[in-house]
């Protein structure tokens, strides 16, 4: 029995002996491969900032929002440093970095409420973790943190780790360290913190992003109130101070009113960016993006690299352009939008939000929802030739009367009987496109303009002829990239690609281009457009090169009633650019689109072409059906789509099938009543 017992003794001893051995090397191995404990605390530097790229590569914005200003520990107030070492580190003044009896408290803690009420990470193990800039879940990252929090231990004070700590902890929204926080958020010097405003900064640390008093007041107050219970039941804090701490009211600065009592409310400030964007109207959207897909910290801290599809030197011919307008620059409460964007990949490369937009204001170009009047229309015409119309068809010019109460009237009550598709759309003929409307049957052009996918709803109402409906300038924009590129569906981007700090691939985006339209109908359609440029609505924005030519474009004008928003949505064979110019209260305007944004629009385009940033082409998709022999070009009458040589004739873009058209002078025009179907 005796020798059992030694025989298990020395095996037992040989074992822990190899197992302290062991446990001595791999200590040993890691500790080789870490950096000088002093110098890595000392030199901390948490923050690598995210950098945004335009197309070309040049950098628009750079995303840090960090704020650090160091405390020193006789500056914090009691109520603060028992406020953390209630809720994070309770025997942090008894361990020596690493506390077991910690860690067993916080799990059961945690199991008994079915959350993370409490962290089981001393002060010194959260210090050691972020000199470490990882929080990768690996052994090895474990064995350094271990090896880090002793060597800390060992060479500092219990105060001036506690100071560090507080001087390094992320808060959200950039703050980094406990007088940054307190002046970001509560606009406090952090001597002045009282007990509830120290409780709800010391809960935000836990998760930056969820207890922000900025984004969750409600969490943010829950987890304040655990935390004031907890310095109650440690003897922290009186029973009235906590009663008076748990009633005192947090007010968001927007939700402040005048008369508030200011001696038991704290008012929370927004934040504002510390940093300024070369195109706010753009990276505001950026910011958007990256905020849905990652969280505060990798944003702002962990170097992301960010290439978009911006064209900076068209962003900057767009809002230089966009301030100087003269009709913008004379009344300041005018307001508009415009966005610019390439119809063959949805690369969104220029955008106004705004004048004088500023990063986090109302961005007017994807999120204001504003009648198009007319700019609509060429989605009825569109419907129209999908359901066998042609451009010379003879439609009906003529005041109607729908349902025995409503009759639409043309712009200046002007009617001519019997007209054209394409007349129709280069005058903007109201009657007309209610009367399309009714033909092909509102079902249809809901049903077209759904695969369009860009919240362009019509509903079954005839009134959507005239563009009842709202949209935002790039929905408009997503709607008309069809008649550029030749019925290509387009999704809009800003994204190309994210890399880390590395350089590793983390996001990558691919255009999103689906055919859905008959290239033969958006050809006639495109036509209707190009043809109101050169003799309608839209001659305002015909673009004049510095060598005097024109070039290959189209587009509609979009006047809502009592001009409370004028519109141009305008094409080439590689873009799509839409505006609207109006007050942001709707007032009324005695202008229309033709008048106003057109020639902004056109002022646009022609300082791109003679800065050389964009070369015009050709609208391929039409040439090729032309030479194909599927569509051909006629001069015809206007009114009469018969064949004319007067100078009165325009360009009609017409389908293969069609019979040979008698001359328009065989007929008296007074007498002319002819329809091609």
């Amino acid at each position: 029995m005796k020798k059992i017992f030694k025989v298990t003794l020395l095996v037992g001893l040989i074992l822990s002996l190899t197992g302290i051995l062991s446990i001595f090397l791999v200590i040993n191995h890691y500790k080789k491969e870490m950096p000088d404990i002093e110098n890595l605390i000392e030199s901390y530097t948490p923050s690598v900032p995210t950098k945004v790229y335009d197309i070309n590569g040049k950098v628009i914005d750079i995303l840090y929002k960090e704020s650090r200003i160091p405390v020193q520990f006789d500056e914090v107030p009691q109520s603060v440093k028992d406020a953390f070492i209630s809720i994070e580190d309770r025997r942090f003044y008894s361990h020596y970095g690493i506390d077991p009896i910690g860690i067993l408290r916080a799990i059961a803690i945690n199991i008994k409420y079915h959350s993370r009420r409490q962290g089981a990470s001393t002060f010194t193990q959260q210090l050691a973790r972020n000199a470490f800039l990882t929080h990768e879940k690996k052994i090895s990252r474990k064995i350094k943190e271990a090896i880090l929090t002793i060597e800390i231990e060992k060479t500092y004070t219990k105060d001036e780790i506690f100071v560090k700590y507080l001087n390094e902890i992320y808060f959200g929204d950039g703050d980094y360290g406990i007088k940054s926080a307190a002046k970001s958020l509560f606009k406090k010097d952090v001597r002045y913190l009282n007990l509830p405003e120290s409780a709800m900064l010391a809960g935000i640390p836990n998760r930056p992003g969820f207890y922000n008093p900025r984004k969750g007041l409600d969490n943010a107050i829950k987890r304040m109130n655990i935390i004031l219970k907890q310095m109650y039941s440690f003897d922290m804090i009186t029973k009235e101070e906590y009663d008076e701490a748990v009633n005192h009211k947090f007010v968001l600065e927007e939700n402040y009113k005048e008369g508030m009592d200011l001696a038991h409310t704290t008012i929370i400030y927004p934040r504002t960016r510390a940093n300024k964007s070369l195109a706010p109207s753009f990276t505001d959207l950026v910011l958007d993006y990256l905020q849905n897909n990652f969280d505060d910290e990798v944003i702002y801290n962990g170097g992301l690299q960010v290439y978009t599809t911006l064209n900076y030197d068209m962003q900057q011919v767009a809002e230089k352009i966009f301030k100087e307008f003269p009709p913008l620059v004379k009344n300041k409460e005018l307001q508009g939008a415009m966005i610019t964007m390439n119809t063959s990949n949805g690369y969104i490369t220029s955008i106004i939000g705004g004048k004088d937009y500023t990063s986090g204001n109302f961005n007017r170009a994807v999120m204001a929802k504003r009648q198009i009047g007319s700019s609509f229309k060429p989605f009825v015409y569109l419907s129209a030739i999908m359901d066998g119309y042609s451009e010379n068809t003879i439609v009906e010019d003529s005041r109607s009367l729908y349902d025995q109460t409503w009759a639409p009237k043309n712009y200046g009550v002007t009617y001519r009987n019997n007209t054209t598709l394409l007349d129709g759309l280069v005058r903007s003929v109201n009657s007309v496109a209610v009367k399309l409307l009714k033909n092909v049957g509102p079902q249809k052009l809901a049903d077209n303009l759904k695969k369009l996918n860009a919240d362009l709803d019509p509903g079954l109402n005839l009134s959507s002829a005239l563009g009842t409906i709202s949209a935002t300038p790039k929905n408009l924009a997503k709607g008309f990239a069809i008649f550029s590129n030749g019925g290509y569906v387009v999704e809009p981007m800003i994204i190309v690609e994210i890399r880390d700090y590395n350089g590793n691939t983390l996001i990558k985006n691919v255009p999103s281009v689906e055919k859905v339209f008959d290239p033969k109908d958006i050809a006639l359609t495109t036509n209707l457009l190009i043809g109101s440029v050169r003799y309608g609505t839209s001659k305002g924005a015909t673009v004049i090169t510095k060598k005097g030519k024109t070039i290959e474009q189209g587009g509609k004008t979009g006047t809502t009633n009592d001009a409370l928003s004028v519109w141009y949505a305008g094409i080439t064979p590689d873009y799509v650019t839409t505006a609207y110019i109006g007050y942001d209260d709707n007032k009324k305007m005695q202008t229309t689109g033709g008048e106003l944004v057109a020639p902004l629009w056109k002022r646009y385009y022609e300082e791109l072409i003679n800065k050389g940033l964009y070369t015009p082409s050709k609208f391929e998709f039409i040439d090729t059906l032309v030479a194909s022999g599927e569509l051909y070009y006629q001069n015809l009458d206007p009114y009469s789509g018969l064949i004319s040589t007067s100078g009165n004739a325009k360009r009609f873009l017409l389908r293969d099938n069609r019979v040979e058209l008698e001359k328009n002078e065989k007929y008296k025009k007074d007498l002319i009543e002819i329809l091609y179907n």
